[in-house]
């Protein structure tokens, strides 16, 4: 039994510990319900939901992408994360709930993000010359196959800023992330729990000027570019695995004796 003991022991040590790489996006961006593209590398805003910045309208639906380029994976897949940024106050609006002016009109009580994937490639994605067309067909897929659990902020439970969100992948999202080893990979997020409000108050300006998620994404040097960590286990070397058959016969000829 002992010698049983040390023979598993060399095979386990063999394999090795789980590894990770992690990954920078190549390009971050958006687009709009109304087929109004945001995909150009100098607005790197990964922002889902609407927003009213001063002097401008409120936007319509805004939906995101994440480009990454998969290089080979030298093992089998075991996990992945996606790590965003909530970098201040205003990085995340929750919607008003119901009620109309001159009534006290309460904050809703959460919003979520929900990460999916794109079956239409980077180049088609990030293309500077998109017709609304086609803008709005990239929009319409980002929400088609989802690759997370929702992730869930609570009015209630307000986090500590700025802070580092993590999206743990599923098991659909490491089969997308492996079909795309050697090529690009183009997730998605959006926001399930937007409402576009359209009350109109007194002022005759709308009640609900934003409901976002990771506003502000793109301020200049202060948002880390979204990285993608993806945990693999090694494929053991020739030399290990002539190792790990020795150790199993030797295993065997005990057994038999």
């Amino acid at each position: 039994m002992k010698k049983l003991g040390i023979i598993l022991g060399i095979s386990t040590a063999a394999l090795g510990p789980a590894e990770f790489i992690v990954l920078d996006s190549m390009q971050v961006g958006g687009f709009f319900a109304e087929g109004a593209p945001s995909n150009l590398p100098h607005f790197q805003n990964y922002f889902v939901g609407y927003g009213t910045t001063p002097g401008f309208d409120r936007t319509p639906e805004r939906r995101s992408f994440f480009w990454y380029h998969i290089p080979d994976i030298p093992g089998e897949i075991l996990s992945a994360k996606l790590s965003l940024d909530l970098i201040a106050s205003t990085s995340l609006i929750f919607g008003k709930g119901p009620g109309m002016p001159p009534d006290p009109i309460p904050d809703d009580e959460f919003e979520s993000f929900q990460l999916g994937v794109t079956t239409f490639d980077a180049g088609f994605v990030t293309k500077p010359d998109l017709t609304p067309a086609e803008a709005l067909m990239i929009f319409d897929s980002f929400d088609d196959i989802d690759v997370a659990a929702e992730k869930v902020f609570f009015k209630d439970d307000p986090l500590p800023l700025p802070a580092k969100i993590e999206i743990h992948l599923d098991s659909l999202g490491l089969m997308a992330i492996s079909m795309k080893e050697g090529s690009d990979l183009v997730l998605t997020g959006w926001m399930p729990s937007w409402s576009h409000d359209t009350r109109i108050g007194p002022d005759g300006k709308p009640v609900e000027k934003s409901e976002l998620i990771f506003g502000l994404s793109d301020v200049g040097g202060s948002v880390p570019f979204p990285t993608l960590t993806i945990e693999y286990a090694p494929v053991p070397e020739p030399a290990t695995l002539a190792a790990i058959s020795l150790g199993l016969a030797a295993l065997a000829r005990r057994r038999r004796a």
